[in-house]
């Protein structure tokens, strides 16, 4: 059939091209309701292309130009391959992998797809991937009653997890980043204590609110080297430290405070644990979601139309208020 898709055809340069979709008998093909921007996204339209190959191989399969791209989407199930058992035509689903959800219809491997809780709105289902990915961080991230948790980088996941802290019973969210805005929107979700990086010194204000103490449990959201340092230096003794972001290049820490304090290191990557272990915690994750517990709505502080998708990335990259971009095909 053919279908329309954005596609990276040099380092921020996007076309809406037609192409012939042809799915194969191991195939779902999925109309697409809406595709969210990820952080990963914009690595590959600014020309940072993760690595692949061997273990490394994220992203499944060599970049070249033109790249179809974009993962975060949902939709519903137009058609099945006889080789498919999981799905049948008129099932919500949503994607978690590499299937190309810049366009009005892709297709995926059963795999690659998580059936989309009864009653979760479909916006939200086609964000389910890193809905799913930052409430799973929040829920796994040892965070106790009583607690103070530092959350450094307040984008979509880094607003996710701090709500997760404070339903978890943490008696003080601080929220780090370098735009007001999205300080001022975490505060409004729940977060205690703002700081802004770029005024104040993350590390001093921190060991203020915690009486010198430092954090019980520092979570890294931001993705920078500065970020897993702070974390590094701002977390308590016996204190936790929980990594969420994918960083692709290597970084200098110094990690002997690990060793020293008893640290305990985190990660908390759910669709890198595997397909079995995500489609146990993917309805758990989004359940707080469902049950209202966890605000995501106020998140989506952006949208566009497929043919827009140029304008949609120059947003997601380069406005400082933007959380979650959302495409619509039309």
């Amino acid at each position: 059939m053919r279908v329309k898709s954005a596609c990276l055809t040099g380092i921020k340069e996007i076309e809406v091209r037609e192409r012939e979709l042809i799915p194969k008998d191991e195939d779902v093909l999925v109309k697409t309701h809406a595709a969210g921007i990820c952080g990963t996204d914009k690595n590959l339209y600014n020309g940072v292309i993760p690595p692949t190959g061997g273990l490394n191989n994220e992203i499944r399969n060599s970049f070249e130009y033109p790249y179809y791209f974009g993962h975060e989407g949902g939709g519903t199930v137009v058609e099945v391959g006889r080789d498919v058992r999981q799905f049948k035509a008129g099932d919500k689903v949503m994607a978690f992998g590499w299937v190309e959800t810049y366009s009005d219809y892709f297709i995926a491997a059963e795999d690659n797809l998580e059936v989309v809780p009864d009653g979760l709105d479909m916006d939200l289902a086609s964000l389910g991937e890193p809905i799913g990915c930052a409430v799973f961080s929040g829920l796994c991230s040892k965070v106790q009653l009583g607690d103070t948790v530092v959350v450094v980088g307040m984008g979509f996941a880094g607003q996710v997890i701090a709500q997760v802290a404070k339903q978890k019973g943490a008696f003080q969210v601080i929220g780090i980043d370098v735009v007001d805005a999205k300080l001022e929107l975490a505060k409004s979700l729940g977060l205690d204590h703002a700081v802004n990086s770029s005024r104040t010194d993350s590390l001093t204000a921190i060991l203020e609110l915690t009486g010198g103490h430092g954090a019980d449990v520092m979570v890294e959201v931001a993705g920078t080297a500065e970020a897993v340092q702070l974390c590094n230096d701002a977390v308590k003794h016996n204190g936790v430290l929980v990594f969420y972001s994918w960083i692709t290049k290597d970084i200098t820490l110094n990690i002997s405070r690990w060793h020293d304090n008893s640290l305990e290191i985190v990660n908390t990557g759910l669709v890198h644990h595997g397909i079995l272990q995500r489609r146990i915690w993917v309805p758990q994750a989004l359940r707080p979601v469902l049950q209202g517990l966890i605000q995501i709505s106020p998140l989506i502080t952006h949208t566009y139309v497929l043919a827009e998708m140029d304008k949609a990335m120059q947003t997601a990259n380069e406005d400082s208020t933007a959380i979650k971009v959302l495409v619509r095909p039309q």
